[in-house]
């Protein structure tokens, strides 16, 4: 019951976005799919880039937009919880568009080798989504509002795309960096990157949690 209602809280418009962009970027690799190394450079990010961002832009709606939050922080269960399990939900929704895309362009012949073996370009997409969510959700909850948490995912994101050769560079950046393996999936910080990345998701996180444990703040 409880994964429903969470699945409940992303209404029709929440997830209208991302299935768009999934069949956007399914119609753009139909239409190239005959010219390989083409396919490849137009499938790639919807995976390394738009999927995580979309990610984000969903957390930051997660607790704060729902309607009934002041009935679910009255339940006896610790706040935290809510965030863990609602983020949870997410991941799931992003996971199912991650495989459903990857099995796609497996019909159509696109090789996505470049990115790794099949369990490791994995983590293209789900470190940087779990980074972002993990984001979101603190912004959103130390805001008080979605939508603070929608322009800070889509300033460091843009400013992250902008910027990937100046993180890429940069001694200590580069491990901040979000699209490494989308990117520079052979570049040897890589699983740096992406462990600092994992650690920097948990703590958002937990510290997410923490603003939760704050009821008086969302009633």
């Amino acid at each position: 019951m409880n994964l429903l209602y969470h699945l409940h809280i992303y209404r029709r418009e929440h997830l209208a976005l991302p299935a768009g962009l999934w069949m956007l970027f399914a119609l753009i690799v139909a239409f190239v799919r005959k010219d390989g190394g083409r396919a490849y450079e137009m499938a790639y990010p919807f995976l390394g880039f738009v999927l995580p961002l979309m990610a984000g832009i969903l957390a930051a709606s997660a607790i704060v937009d729902d309607p009934a939050l002041e009935l679910q922080l009255a339940a006896p269960r610790a706040p935290w919880r809510i965030l863990v399990e609602r983020l949870a939900a997410l991941l799931g929704i992003v996971a199912l568009a991650a495989v459903a895309y990857q099995l796609y362009l497996a019909a159509m012949g696109v090789d996505l080798s470049p990115l790794g073996n099949p369990a490791a370009r994995q983590l293209g997409w789900l470190v940087p989504s779990l980074a972002l969510m993990g984001l979101a959700s603190l912004a959103a909850l130390a805001l008080v509002q979605g939508t603070g948490g929608v322009l800070l995912v889509g300033l460091v994101w843009l400013l992250q795309i902008l910027g990937r050769k100046w993180f890429v560079e940069s001694r200590w950046a580069r491990y901040l960096f979000l699209f490494m393996r989308a990117r520079y999936a052979a570049h040897p910080s890589l699983a740096a990157n992406e462990l600092c990345l994992l650690g920097l998701a948990v703590v958002l996180v937990v510290a997410a949690g923490r603003l939760l444990r704050k009821t008086e703040r969302y009633l």
